[in-house]
């Protein structure tokens, strides 16, 4: 993800989406973020003749262990906009049809509270996600193909500038229909480091249902798989999409700064200096990021 401009104790952060891998969802327990595979079974899923009076369609469900689908999947109706968030023929960024108005809105907001928040990333397909995650270097500083949320048009990452605009994001992004995926303190359930400026569109309804249990949609997902659609990682075209987790474990290992453990059977790094922090015991006892 680009480079951020923040103020002095946000430095530590970057930008970009973390490291993941996949299996079949089928073969990928519900459970714990930092457990081993397991099978799924069917016991949440309704039987297959079932009616289901108003169910809202899954949501498409993607971390280090589960993909977008198909992998290299784009989405049906990509629009261009400007960065900050005008339709614009020549715009830099691409986001599905379903953002483009509620993504308006979210700017307008924030600018009336005296935030300008524009657009560093939007959509990205399957081949720019795999030449950025290429060519950089830094542990966990970027997604493996078919494991980002940016192939689903409806992720963006924000310039914030200030501590007070990462706030005002936090507290009023579900007002628009809008999730940060990525919150602090999350990343051994998301599977990703902090990106307080990450935000995908998720539909007021959900949206509001986050923010009242104070819940990331990983989270929610994991409480209720059958609200959510996975792909089966098998079929990205690129090798790299994979990443067993050898024999490293749930439990983890701390090299250095950087935090590696098997992420519901695909290995996921999360470099804790990014968020200034180090790879310790937290004081529940599992390796975490900590202060």
């Amino acid at each position: 993800m680009p480079a951020m401009r923040l103020d002095a104790s946000l430095l530590g952060l970057a930008a970009a989406a973390l490291l993941g891998c996949g299996r079949p969802p089928a073969a990928i327990a519900p459970a714990p973020a930092t457990g081993e595979p397991v099978d799924a079974g069917l016991a949440d899923a309704p039987p297959p003749d079932a009616a289901v009076p108003d169910a809202p369609p899954p949501v498409a469900w993607v971390d280090p262990a589960r993909c977008v689908s198909p992998c290299d999947a784009e989405p049906a109706k990509l629009v261009r906009v400007d960065r900050d968030g005008e339709p614009a023929a020549g715009g830099d960024h691409r986001v599905d049809a379903s953002v483009v108005e509620p993504l308006r809105a979210l700017i307008a907001a924030a600018r009336a509270d005296g935030h300008r928040l524009r657009i560093n990333s939007a959509y990205r397909s399957y081949d720019d996600q795999a030449r950025i995650f290429r060519t950089t270097k830094q542990a966990g500083r970027a997604a493996r193909p078919g494991h980002s949320e940016h192939q689903l048009g409806t992720a963006l990452d924000l310039d914030l500038r200030t501590r007070k605009a990462i706030d005002w994001l936090a507290s009023h992004a579900a007002d628009h229909g809008f999730a940060l995926s990525y919150p602090p303190g999350k990343q051994r359930i998301t599977g990703y480091r902090p990106e307080p400026w990450h935000v995908r569109f998720v539909g007021a309804e959900l949206a509001a249902e986050l923010r009242a249990g104070g819940a990331t949609l990983e989270e929610l997902l994991r409480a209720s798989p059958a609200r959510g659609a996975a792909g089966a990682c098998g079929d990205c075209p690129s090798p790299i999409s994979r990443a067993d987790c050898g024999e490293t474990t749930a439990a983890g290992t701390c090299d250095g700064t950087v935090l590696r453990w098997c992420y519901d059977g695909a290995l996921a790094e999360v470099d804790c200096a990014a968020s200034r922090q180090r790879c310790a015991r937290a004081p529940g006892g599992e390796l975490d990021c900590v202060e």
